[in-house]
């Protein structure tokens, strides 16, 4: 099974891109049973979970995010992280921002070819979901503040790390997992189906384990890592010393951030949930997947 070859596998590495590997989620004290995702009464909810060091006192709060969703997400996740920097946490978030005009003009050519592929990476896919569920892409909802900091690598970085080639080969295969042969508004229903299932399957504390059987290629692999290991080692690296903080970023990135805090002496202190918006229904969803899937 290739992921060229499947959408609704492809579909789950565009959707939940980043969610980590057996490697990354470490059965810590505090750890084992963190959820990044969950489904109550039809609506996804991310996580809010606040860490405390044992010596220090300091504190670290994980704000779980979601990349498509319902519009008024957004500004609920902004109100509650301006509310902690107000009390004295420096933000940190997740983006990964073009590298400077100087840097890309000594990158190899095999690297300048590649420079739009992190940005397109499943891009149509994200468009149809938006289309079909009425949500919107987090970048053209959301606001991020001059006064937080963007510890995130940047496109450059992500293309050297994952290899040009294999960032490229990703950019054809993830492109548009659901359009095929599919007129628009039938891909857009596979698309907004397909969501509704992925995220539910997410939820599941099982599930990282079940993705394992899954026959992903050496290349998404290696890009998975690099996507959670490589930019959840810059975003601890960053964390200030002398003061609390908050670490906003992507639900997938959670386990294995928990997992680190764990090692480093933070316990786990509460957790809260915010609605992301709600998802259609299973059953119809599922059907709707038979539908396509073959023309696809």
């Amino acid at each position: 099974m290739s992921i060229r070859r499947d959408p609704v596998l492809a579909g789950w590495l565009v959707v939940a891109l980043g969610l980590p590997c057996d490697r990354c989620i470490a059965y810590a004290p505090g750890c084992r049973l963190l959820r990044k995702l969950r489904v109550r009464w039809g609506v996804l909810q991310t996580p809010v979970i606040r860490y405390g060091h044992r010596g220090t006192g300091r504190t670290v709060t994980l704000v779980g995010t979601v990349h498509v969703v319902e519009a008024g997400y957004y500004k609920r996740l902004h109100a509650l992280v301006a509310d902690l920097e107000a009390a004295g946490a420096v933000v940190c978030f997740e983006r990964v921002d073009p590298a400077a005009e100087h840097e890309w003009a000594a990158a190899s050519g095999s690297e300048r070819a590649a420079r739009d592929a992190p940005r397109a990476l499943g891009e149509q896919t994200f468009r149809r979901v938006c289309r079909s569920l009425g949500w919107v892409e987090q970048g053209a909802a959301f606001t991020w503040a001059a006064s937080w900091r963007n510890v995130d690598i940047t496109d450059l970085e992500l293309v050297r790390l994952a290899g040009p080639e294999t960032v490229r080969g990703l950019r054809e295969d993830l492109a548009d997992v659901f359009g095929s042969s599919l007129e628009q508004e039938q891909a857009d229903a596979f698309a907004g189906a397909a969501v509704a299932v992925l995220f539910r399957l997410a939820s599941l504390d099982w599930f990282d384990r079940l993705r394992q059987v899954a026959a992903w290629d050496d290349a998404s692999r290696h890009f998975g890592r690099v996507q959670v290991e490589e930019r959840n080692a810059r975003a601890l690296a960053s964390l200030p010393s002398g003061a609390d903080a908050v670490l906003l970023w992507g639900a997938g990135h959670l386990p294995g951030l928990a997992a680190e805090l764990a090692k480093r002496g933070h316990t786990r202190q509460g957790t809260t949930w915010v609605n992301v918006g709600r998802l259609p229904a299973l059953w119809p969803s599922i059907k709707t997947i038979c539908k396509y899937y073959r023309a696809v």
